[in-house]
């Protein structure tokens, strides 16, 4: 019987996505607001793994993230003879790869969302290859009003004035997920304190810091573009903010991205 394991892996890296410039003290005017919120351990009965868990039974917002044991073979179906390929144990920052589950665990499998190229690419992985476990809440980000906004059981934790990818390199749009919660060896690099990476890659951007034009959500050191549309396809968010986001926020977050 599989245990369902809640995830709080931070790992501390330096590389993420991003613009570097100048730092500036300017400090633009913000829509930072923020709601009273508790920390919680979404539990679920671990007899309903391989029966199927029932999603509507779950609190609003609760996500299936499925973390890899190893190296995760993924298939095009259950029925597939081999995999397609196979997914690295750790991301590139060296965080436990995760995938979030769509569809299932049924029979032994799940359909998952996976964090390559394109995006919204799905596959099916063995339940044996992961460990399931729940995250509770969502991010969504706006990008004609340059906001984001943090979820919980359906009320809003946070939002924020955000800046956006340039005409140039857009931020993609669609339904993402949070890979990775990494803390910065210089918290006054053009990425800020923090950094979430997201499975969603850059349309524009095929190779961005060793990785694959990763799409992030991260603080910054020009605090003056905030609300505006400046950074190569990333999410910035005023420090502080950033610094609320990565002590909230677990991988696995469903994140949507719309115009």
């Amino acid at each position: 019987m599989r245990r369902l394991v809640p995830l709080l892996a931070i790992v501390i890296v330096t590389a993420s996505c991003g613009a570097a410039s100048e730092a500036t003290t300017t400090q633009p005017p913000t829509t930072t607001s923020l709601a009273p919120t508790t920390t919680t351990t979404v539990s679920v009965d671990t007899r309903a793994t391989f029966a199927g868990i029932d999603l509507t039974a779950l609190p609003p917002d609760a996500t299936l993230v499925g973390m890899a044991n190893g190296e995760l073979d993924v298939y095009d179906a259950p029925e597939a003879p081999e995999p397609s390929m196979a997914l690295p144990a750790t991301t590139i920052l060296e965080t436990v790869t995760v995938v979030t589950i769509l569809e299932g665990p049924n029979d032994g499998w799940a359909r998952v969302m996976l964090p390559i190229r394109p995006n919204g690419s799905e596959g099916w992985v063995k339940v044996a290859d992961i460990e399931i476990y729940v995250v509770a809440g969502r991010l969504l980000v706006d990008l004609s009003d340059k906001t984001l906004t943090y979820y919980r059981s359906g009320e809003v934790v946070l939002t924020s004035t955000v800046a956006v990818g340039t005409d140039r390199n857009p931020t993609p749009t669609g339904h993402f997920f949070v890979t990775d919660n990494v803390t910065m060896a210089d918290p006054n690099s053009p990425w800020g304190p923090h950094a979430l990476g997201l499975s969603g890659r850059s349309d524009t951007i095929t190779e961005y810091n060793g990785g694959d034009g990763i799409i992030g959500i991260h603080g910054t050191n020009r605090p003056s573009s905030i609300g505006e549309a400046a950074s190569l396809g990333c999410v910035r968010l005023p420090n502080d903010v950033i610094t609320l986001i990565h002590q909230m926020v677990p991988i696995g977050t469903p994140v949507e991205i719309r115009a």
